[in-house]
């Protein structure tokens, strides 16, 4: 049986031992108590990771770190260690998580194991959209253990890779399969070419989020959802409070937030295109959670994929607005001007043309 255990006084025997057996330094995980005795280790090793755990004695520059041991069965063969958030040296390097796996018990996929326990931690301990991991270049393997459980090479330098796998935001938003079986059990409920726009969106939520330094999961997820009212009827302004009651009810309030967002380049409930079908309690809640919300790069990414988001692909944003002019008689100006202006900002972001990054040219939902 493959666990997972904190450090602690009970186990203090085997991790003394495992512990001491650890090298100083192998790709980059050091080890300050390699060789310890076992008074050293009872008395001072063991007592500084219980210690860290708790933020607790830190020293300068350090975040809390929780120590793991991974097991089989009663024999101790890793050790993962999860920085609980980042600072900036762990922003550019080494990220939240380590790992060792003892060299008899490689290339049988403890590490994979290890790697997805830990990230079970993790994800009730980290508060940053993506987990951060790094890897040396030469270390093709623990590369694959990161990728195996869904990490993305982000980036590189002259030894390492900069891996990230997505962290859905301590229950803030649902996971990529979660949103599609939402998605997927909402579109019979009113069906309709919502659907597919909405998998358009969240394709090239994804894509740019991807080449702009956001969470591509997240991305994804978001522009999944952002329509989701829509299964409540065939509704126009009253598809944004549906949304955003909807998701608040399942305890996604990102989620909630871009249902309410997406519809407002320029946080105005004023310049909506479409009917207002809302109650009086219903536009209240739009425009007061409009003006508590300060928009974030999530919401004018959505805003910015529901501009050139078709149901048979991705569209050109000056035909997409002029269809919605011709449909409703109008189209406000300062928004027009919003998405050209959102379209330059995440270009310059990207360092890219719009339509390249989201694949116009071939991509159907």
């Amino acid at each position: 049986m493959i666990k997972l255990k904190k450090a602690n006084p009970e186990d203090l025997e085997k991790e003394w031992l495992f512990v001491r057996e650890m090298p100083e330094d192998e790709n980059g995980l050091t080890n300050s108590w390699s060789g310890v005795s076992r008074e050293d280790f009872e008395s001072k090793a063991l007592p500084a990771m219980l210690k860290y755990a708790a933020g607790e004695d830190l020293p300068e520059g350090y975040v809390p770190e929780t120590f793991f041991f991974l097991w089989k069965d009663d024999t101790i063969i890793g050790q993962f260690r999860i920085r609980h958030y980042l600072c900036e040296s762990l922003r550019t390097g080494a990220g939240h998580i380590g790992y060792f796996i003892a060299k008899p018990f490689r290339g049988q996929g403890f590490g994979t194991e290890g790697l997805r326990l830990t990230l079970e931690e993790a994800h009730r301990i980290v508060p940053e959209e993506e987990i951060y991991l790094r890897v040396n270049l030469d270390n093709p393997a623990s590369l694959h253990v990161m990728l195996k459980n869904g990490g993305r090479v982000a980036g590189r330098d002259e030894g390492h890779y900069f891996v990230r796998i997505p962290n859905p935001g301590k229950g803030r938003y649902p996971s990529a399969s979660e949103a599609r079986r939402i998605l997927a059990e909402a579109e019979p409920c009113n069906p309709g070419p919502w659907g597919n726009h909405s998998r358009t969106a969240a394709h090239c939520a994804e894509k740019i989020a991807a080449r702009a330094g956001l969470c591509p999961e997240k991305a994804y997820v978001l522009g999944l959802l952002h329509d989701i009212g829509r299964k409540f009827g065939k509704r126009h302004l009253g598809h944004v409070s549906d949304g955003y009651t909807y998701m608040m009810k399942l305890g996604y309030p990102d989620a909630a937030r871009i249902c309410l967002t997406h519809s407002f380049n320029d946080m105005r409930i004023e310049t909506y295109v479409g009917n207002f079908d809302t109650t009086e309690e219903e536009t209240a809640l739009i425009r007061t959670k409009l003006g508590e919300t300060v928009p974030d790069d999530y919401d004018r990414l959505i805003q910015l994929c529901d501009s050139i988001s078709g149901a048979e692909g991705v569209m050109d944003m000056i035909e997409r607005m002029s269809d919605v002019k011709r449909r409703y008689g109008n189209y406000d100006p300062g928004k027009w001007d919003r998405n050209l202006e959102l379209r330059a900002y995440f270009e310059n972001r990207m360092h890219m043309d719009l339509y390249e990054a989201v694949e116009k040219d071939t991509f159907r939902p």
